[in-house]
């Protein structure tokens, strides 16, 4: 089967395009870096609504959607939101126009589980919650989400939509980067008897997931949230992540009140939800609509992250 990767070098696609190679694909992937076309990698630049997917659509059976405009700390554009727009939905939509023109099949977008929102008080999340995205990200996903379901809904292309919690794996970025950081340093952390939830995923499993949705054709013109089982807490990551660094974090009792108010007024009460609240999700058809197994656990992808994090640093 032909399948294009875009963002087939970022955190996520690089992994997806050596699995799907390894399984047998022809795979082509779109970067923003080196381009050698004789290796089926294509440099399109900043993709947006006037990109020009045709030539290297052609053939291709499936289209995997992964690259976009990510969570930006300190995002100085003017309007936020108008940027995340122009590429989340607005280049989206016109790789899928371009998609559906050239015979594609198969449209598999990766979402987030930003767009069901950033929090749960006791009900997780799952395929039939109402979608409540709260950041200017989690909004151009849920749009670009509606603009596919309803744009294609009578076409021969199905679409898939996959919704993954924060990947943990190697090179992670973001939270789980800052976090790893944070750890690494040993200084005393305020998460003594934290008992929040949090749901993440292994980078192997995501890439499992979707490897799995472009062979089985169940998967089609379907929603699917995804998340490992486990649920761990702030303090248990930390205490994950120490043990791959070989190291005993320090993790201290500080009223969670006192952080609440201290990061609210520096303009960060997201970041106290993030470390102290819960974030549940039931991924279960992932795994029973598929009949899916995840390859790996939570607790040795977390492990094996802050090894790999630890080794980078010496």
């Amino acid at each position: 089967m032909k399948v294009l990767v875009t963002g087939g070098t970022g955190f996520l696609g690089t992994a997806l395009v050596q699995s799907l190679k390894s399984s047998g694909h022809e795979v082509i992937l779109t970067t923003r870096r080196h381009e050698n076309i004789e290796q089926g990698i294509y440099n399109l630049g900043d993709i947006s609504e006037k990109t020009d997917w045709l030539n290297i659509l052609e053939g291709c059976d499936t289209v995997i959607h992964t690259a976009g405009r990510a969570h930006i700390l300190n995002d100085d554009a003017q309007n936020a939101l108008t940027e995340f727009r122009r590429v989340n939905h607005d280049a989206t939509m016109k790789l899928a126009k371009d998609a559906a023109s050239c015979g594609v099949k198969h449209f598999i977008f990766i979402s987030s589980i930003g767009v069901n929102g950033n929090s749960t008080s006791g009900t997780p999340f799952t395929e039939t919650s109402s979608p409540q995205p709260t950041s200017d990200y989690a909004i151009s996903k849920m749009e670009a989400e509606q603009s596919l379901v309803t744009s294609f809904s009578e076409s021969e292309m199905a679409i898939t939509l996959i919704r993954p919690a924060l990947i943990c794996g190697e090179n992670a970025p973001g939270n789980i980067q800052r976090l790893l950081k944070l750890v690494s340093k040993n200084l005393p952390l305020p998460f003594k008897n934290v008992k929040n939830k949090r749901a993440l995923v292994s980078l192997d499993n995501v890439v499992s997931f979707i490897s799995e949705c472009v062979v089985n054709e169940k998967s089609k013109n379907q929603l699917y949230l995804l998340a490992d089982e486990e649920r761990p807490s702030t303090e248990e990551m930390i205490n994950a992540f120490g043990t791959g660094m070989g190291i005993s974090p320090k993790i201290v009792y500080f009223p969670k009140s006192i952080l609440k108010l201290l990061l609210s007024g520096l303009g960060k009460s997201g970041i106290y939800d993030q470390l102290f609240g819960d974030l549940e999700v039931n991924a279960c058809k992932s795994r029973e609509h598929l009949q899916w197994t995840p390859p790996v656990t939570l607790q040795d992808t977390m492990k094996k992250t802050a090894k790999y994090y630890s080794e980078g640093k010496k």
